[in-house]
């Protein structure tokens, strides 16, 4: 009788435990992006980023009509050119070439690097909030929407994220 009493003592304190457990676990999900594409400081940011592009594409457009125009002299001169100097010619033109490749890769990373400083402290605010929102919820994890696949019993935090940042619902 006593170890019927003690097994169920067990079981009772091992099932009372996991409905506990079970409810502490308390799952969330927010659009991340959808916020951040909502932030006025997003805008700013995007302003300054296609000011960049803009910049560096009339940079890289000057550099390609340059080396276009010097191509097409090359071609046109190059049978009356000596030997030697069409080599050299040559190799002023795989240098420009080369130069104007470099730019196009540098433009990519100054592009990429510049979002990602003006963006930080946008996506640092965001995130802020979010455990901000889910720390007075009692929610033990919050997921982004866009990298979950699915999610079933699971509360939308992104309204109550974008009024905790002040942003229209």
């Amino acid at each position: 009788m006593k170890r019927i009493l003690y097994i169920a003592a067990i079981v009772f304190i091992l099932l009372s435990g996991n409905e506990v457990m079970a409810q502490k676990a308390k799952f969330g999900h927010v659009d991340y992006a959808g916020i951040i594409a909502v932030m006025p400081e997003t805008d700013s940011a995007q302003v300054t980023i296609r000011n960049l592009k803009a910049s560096l594409e009339a940079d890289g457009e000057v550099m390609q009509q340059e080396f276009q125009t010097k191509y097409e002299e090359f071609a046109q001169k190059q049978a009356t050119m000596s030997p030697a100097v069409a080599k050299v010619k040559q190799k002023e033109l795989e240098d420009m070439y080369e130069r104007l490749q470099a730019f196009a890769e540098g433009a990519q990373s100054q592009l990429q690097a510049k979002q990602a400083e003006l963006l930080a402290p946008v996506q640092e605010k965001v995130t802020q909030a979010i455990k901000e929102v889910a720390k007075a919820e009692n929610f033990t994890y919050v997921f982004d929407t866009t990298t979950v696949a699915y999610h079933w019993d699971s509360t939308d935090l992104t309204a109550k994220v974008k009024e905790k940042l002040g942003l229209k619902k």
